[in-house]
């Protein structure tokens, strides 16, 4: 005679929904490891912001003038922080206090350059033309 264990008892329906409630308890408890990980203290600390920037360096000075550096705080990647807090409350301040970028002696001296090179390169195309005006004279006049 064979004996009979409790296993054997079981049908496979009630096999397969025994698994089937290991599995889920299995997935809850994963699930539930992945979410514990991401504590809301864990979080804040990930968040904690000890960077500290210099809003006063010059180089800067191109973020608080320029519009093509321009913060978007609607961004959806922008991230606020301490830092960027700072740079944005100087750009207020710069504005309201009316502060533009400082001209430093090379920035002159460029800026007399290329004024130079502009009226220089309006003599020459004169010239050109003019010249250009006096071969066509002259060859009309040999032929």
């Amino acid at each position: 005679k064979k004996r009979k264990n409790k296993k054997d008892k079981n049908t496979p329906e009630e096999q397969r929904a025994k698994l089937e409630d290991n599995f889920q308890a299995d997935v809850k408890k994963k699930r539930k490891n992945k979410k514990d990980k991401n504590t809301p203290e864990e979080q804040r600390a990930k968040l904690e912001d000890n960077f500290q920037v210099d809003v006063k360096d010059p180089r800067f000075e191109a973020v608080y003038s320029s519009h093509l550096y321009n913060i978007d705080p609607s961004d959806p990647s922008f991230k606020k922080t301490k830092a960027m807090d700072a740079i944005l409350t100087e750009k207020q301040h710069r504005r309201a206090t009316g502060k533009k970028r400082k001209i430093t002696k090379e920035a002159k001296a460029k800026e007399q350059i290329k004024t130079q090179d502009a009226s220089l390169d309006t003599l020459v195309k004169s010239v050109k033309a003019k010249t250009s005006q006096f071969q066509a004279r002259k060859k009309l006049k040999s032929s």
